[in-house]
C-alpha cells in the first residue's frame, strides 16, 4: 500500500510540474531600478501590441510613423518574407531600440512577414531578459534582430544597420549576400 501510495504521489508531482511548464508569462512590463531611477521596461518575450501601450506608445507611433520605407527594396523583400523567421532582442529603455525597432516592424509588415515567424524579447540593461531567451545568443547590443533559416542562424543586424537601411541589411541577409554586422570583430 505505501509503495502505491508512494508512486501515486510521485505520479501527481510529475503531472503538476508538466502542467506548469506551458504556462510560461508574457508581456512582462516590470518596475527597473538604474542609477537611482525607476524605469518600466518589457522584459522576456512579448507580443507587439505590447508596443502600442501607455509606457511605450509614444516613442514607438514616432518612430514608426516617421520611417520612410524604400518602396523599391520592399518589393525585393516581399518574395522571402515566408522563407525565414526572426528573434529580436530590444531594450524599451535603449535610444538604439527605440528609433530601430518600429522601423523594423514597419518593414516587416509591409512585406507580409509572418507574425507568427517572428519573436520580441525584452532584456534590461545588464542584457538579460525572464525567461533567459538571450543564452547562447551573444546579445551585447541592442537592438539585435536574428534571422533563422530552418532554425539556422543566417544573419544579424546588431544596433543599426551596417549598410544604409535596414531594408538594404535584410536584402543582404535573405538573399545571402556578403553581409558583415556592426561589432561583429568583437
Amino acid at each position: 500500500m505505501k509503495k502505491i501510495l508512494a508512486i501515486s504521489v510521485v505520479a501527481l508531482a510529475l503531472l503538476i510540474l508538466n502542467s506548469c511548464e506551458g504556462n510560461k508569462v508574457m508581456n512582462r512590463v516590470v518596475k527597473y531600478e538604474h542609477n537611482g531611477t525607476t524605469e518600466m521596461i518589457l522584459l522576456g518575450e512579448f507580443e507587439k501590441s505590447q508596443l502600442l501601450t501607455k509606457n511605450f506608445k509614444s516613442w514607438y507611433e514616432e518612430e514608426y510613423n516617421s520611417y520612410p520605407l524604400d518602396s523599391e527594396k520592399i518589393a525585393r523583400l516581399k518574395k522571402y518574407s515566408k522563407d525565414y523567421s526572426m528573434e529580436i532582442f530590444l531594450g524599451t529603455w535603449c535610444p538604439d531600440s527605440q528609433r530601430e525597432v518600429p522601423a523594423m516592424l514597419k518593414i516587416l509588415e509591409a512585406i507580409n512577414f509572418p507574425d507568427g515567424r517572428m519573436k520580441l524579447y525584452g532584456v534590461n540593461r545588464d542584457k538579460k531578459s525572464f525567461y533567459g531567451e538571450e543564452i547562447n545568443k551573444d546579445i551585447r547590443w541592442v537592438p539585435t534582430f536574428i534571422i533563422y533559416e530552418k532554425r539556422q542562424e543566417i544573419g544579424r543586424i546588431v544596433e543599426s544597420p551596417s549598410g544604409n537601411s535596414l531594408e538594404e541589411d535584410l536584402l543582404k541577409i535573405f538573399s545571402k549576400e556578403d553581409y558583415t554586422p556592426n561589432y561583429a570583430e568583437d
